[in-house]
């Protein structure tokens, strides 16, 4: 069970360097991003068996991850966050909602008027799961030194209604992609940035948050589009290590050239599930170990 919530501010084969590669024991915090195409799909666990899982990617492999990275038998989820209702992070969410106990749903409060979505709100609705609107200035804890801040949605965005196609723009030419959740997950001393899908208009926003956004991990925003990890705001960062969840040979050309060029002119360790297959981030709080699939 989560300890608290307010409103306030498959196994892997190769090990990579991160902060200091040493054999982590006793209880640690463990982040999986899976390898389930172009889409994000992230199941975090904590040192006290807590499981939240971030977007289910735009299919049911996401089910498949799932099986092989929880105990047998198991079917509670504690938390799910839905960053943005576009396909891509939804659509492998709604049959983990019918098949998995679902304690708590966090969503964005915007209205997408597609079928999947629909249908994600429907079984919402069906399953009784409690659910709450993210906002700016609300945390997760799930213990003294291990907690989710959300810093984005503003409170004064979300909560719009947008059309059918899967990358709409309201009437005033706001994007579902700036409306994603993002938030920082801090545990001890090490940290990871989930950026959803947003793209550099929300990016220059949250530089407000000056050295609050310094982070061990970032999780590209938007599978790694141009449009998104600029220049000001990965300087912000200043992280060790990106992973960017894409799928092979995508139709966007995503990761864009230009984002990977940012990266490593930061000197910044590229992980991609495209190349790296699922990544798992093992962390006690103080030294971080980094595992790709291949």
């Amino acid at each position: 069970m989560i300890k608290k919530l307010f409103l306030i501010l498959t196994a892997a084969s190769i090990a990579v360097w991160f902060l200091v590669l040493i054999p982590i024991e006793g209880k640690v915090l463990e982040v999986n991003f899976f390898d389930i195409g172009q889409g994000d799909a992230i199941l975090i666990k904590t040192p006290k068996n807590q499981t939240m899982l971030i977007d289910g990617g735009p299919n049911n492999r996401v089910l498949e991850k799932l099986g092989k990275n929880l105990p047998p038998f198991q079917k509670k989820i504690n938390i799910v966050i839905l960053t943005h209702p576009h396909a891509d992070h939804v659509l492998g969410l709604v049959e983990v909602l019918r098949r998995y106990e679902v304690e708590l749903l966090i969503l964005n409060g915007d209205e997408l008027k597609t079928e999947i979505y629909s249908e994600f709100l429907k079984v919402t609705k069906e399953k009784n799961i409690k659910v709450i609107i993210a906002k700016e200035g609300m945390a997760v804890h799930f213990s003294d030194d291990l907690e989710f801040d959300i810093i984005s949605p503003s409170k004064d965005s979300g909560d719009l209604v947008f059309g059918k196609k899967s990358e709409s723009f309201g009437v005033g030419g706001n994007d579902v992609n700036d409306s994603s959740i993002v938030g920082k997950l801090i545990f001890n001393n090490f940290s990871v940035m989930f950026m959803g899908d947003a793209t550099s208009k929300i990016e220059n926003k949250l530089l407000a948050y000056g050295n609050g956004l310094k982070s061990d991990i970032l999780k590209v925003g938007h599978h790694g589009s141009k449009y998104s990890s600029s220049f000001n705001f990965l300087n912000a960062v200043s992280p060790k290590a990106a992973i960017i969840e894409v799928g092979a040979k995508n139709r966007y050309g995503h990761p864009s050239p230009a984002t990977l060029s940012r990266l490593k002119m930061f000197d910044i360790n590229i992980f991609r599930t495209d190349e790296n297959g699922d990544i798992k981030v093992i962390s006690n709080g103080f030294t971080t170990n980094i595992y790709k699939e291949k």
